[in-house]
């Protein structure tokens, strides 16, 4: 990667920090400026990395995009959780078709297989939460987790490290988010599921450069 590269993501690490800091210490301000340029700065460093493929290189910047309007959204006075989940789900759809191309047989898909088949563990629970929100919110969770599933087992299925720890990390940090908000709280709360965000899209676009 070039010296641009690791420039922007020094960027993205400082942007990352200081919206860790600003959820711990509950500064919303922070983290209404701190969040979205984490990942704007991601965009810049996939616009940067060099690749052979320009169309999954816009495919994963796509996703970025759909996860960066997710972000604004949710955190909005006014946030509506649905809007946010379509968004997101939008992002892992971006993912899935950047991810599915590279997709091999390995040890690393077996191992993503168990982190996932861990973390489903939840959703008979998560969903029982969920369902007196109402039918259609119901559906766009469980819709929701099986892409989140997809696209962990994907980036896994890649056989690149990187990728296959941003797309575990984006999974327990979708998970331990829908944990939160309607099954009980969350270990590590919401600066817990932030690094885990973060580091998870990180990997994804490290990827690129594999």
């Amino acid at each position: 990667m070039t010296g641009t590269v690791y420039l922007i993501l020094a960027l993205a690490a400082v942007a990352a920090v200081f919206d860790w800091w600003a959820v711990a210490r509950d500064r919303l301000g922070v983290e209404f400026i701190a969040k979205p340029l984490v990942m704007i700065a991601l965009i810049g460093a996939a616009l940067e990395i060099e690749t052979g493929d320009n169309v999954v290189r816009g495919i994963v910047i796509a996703a970025l995009g759909a996860s960066l309007v997710g972000d604004v959204v949710l955190m909005t006075p006014d946030a509506r959780f649905e809007a946010g989940l379509v968004a997101f789900l939008v992002a892992h759809l971006f993912y899935i078709v950047a991810l599915a191309p590279d997709f091999t047989v390995g040890p690393s898909l077996a191992a993503s297989i168990l982190v996932v088949g861990i973390g489903f563990g939840i959703v008979p629970e998560l969903l029982q939460a969920v369902r007196p929100h109402g039918r259609w919110i119901s559906f766009g969770v469980g819709l929701y987790m099986a892409a989140l599933a997809t696209m962990a087992v994907l980036a896994a299925g890649t056989g690149v490290l990187v990728a296959a720890l941003g797309g575990a990390l984006f999974f327990t940090s979708d998970a331990l988010l829908g944990w939160g908000r309607f099954v009980a709280p969350a270990p590590g709360g919401r600066v817990l599921v932030h690094i885990t965000y973060h580091l998870g899209q990180l990997g994804l676009v490290l990827w690129l450069a594999s």
